[in-house]
């Protein structure tokens, strides 16, 4: 760990356990750190591509209640349905998203929601205030959309890709790339689900886990 990262982190105090939601429970270690805006945590999410009037709108892959959340704007800020702050320790509350060396697979999350047809899209999004990290993810006080990526394949043709790409650059102000523009450790993390299986161990490495993007 060297001086700039030191400064560009905080540590909160404590790591946690808490029980995640898979067939059975088990325990995941985490541990809560904070980030500033001028040195924000970069990682990456899964979205689908919805309608929204004349526009289209990013939105949740998989949570809906009954619909699925949009995120309307750049900047997203996390809320929870209990009475507390997100994210908080020992909920799975806060914004999700990958960094490299955790677990959780955003190509996996497609064969979770092979049941979708809109159009899916890779976004690079900065994570600041308080952040929980474990070995599958991080939860994220807040995120902002810094640029997309969207495949050509899942589009109808050329024109339609063209065309979505500008309206989400219209709507978000970020650059919108092709997939071969997102890193290859979140492309090649295939699996057959998103979440790890449960005989893999979860035991929190910070050291495996790059937190000084």
């Amino acid at each position: 760990m060297d001086l700039a990262g030191l400064l560009r982190l905080v540590l909160l105090p404590g790591v946690t356990r808490h029980h995640s939601t898979y067939a059975r429970p088990i325990d995941i270690e985490e541990h809560g750190l904070e980030y500033t805006d001028d040195a924000p945590l970069r990682a990456w999410r899964l979205f689908r591509v919805r309608p929204s009037g004349n526009t289209v709108v990013l939105s949740s892959p998989m949570f809906h209640d009954p619909k699925h959340p949009p995120w309307p704007e750049a900047r997203s800020t996390a809320t929870c349905s209990e009475d507390h702050e997100a994210p908080a320790a020992g909920c799975r509350c806060g914004i999700y998203a990958a960094i490299e060396g955790t677990l959780d697979s955003l190509p996996g999350y497609l064969f979770d929601t092979a049941y979708e047809r809109d159009p899916w899209a890779y976004a690079e999004i900065a994570c600041t205030g308080r952040i929980f990290v474990d070995m599958r993810g991080v939860r994220a006080q807040y995120a902002e959309v810094t640029r997309i990526a969207l495949p050509d394949d899942v589009l109808q043709d050329r024109a339609a890709w063209g065309t979505t790409a500008r309206r989400l650059n219209e709507r978000y102000g970020v650059p919108v790339n092709e997939i071969g523009s997102v890193p290859s450790w979140v492309r090649e993390n295939h699996r057959e689900q998103g979440p790890p299986s449960a005989a893999i161990d979860l035991s929190l490495d910070l050291d495996k886990l790059d937190l000084w993007r």
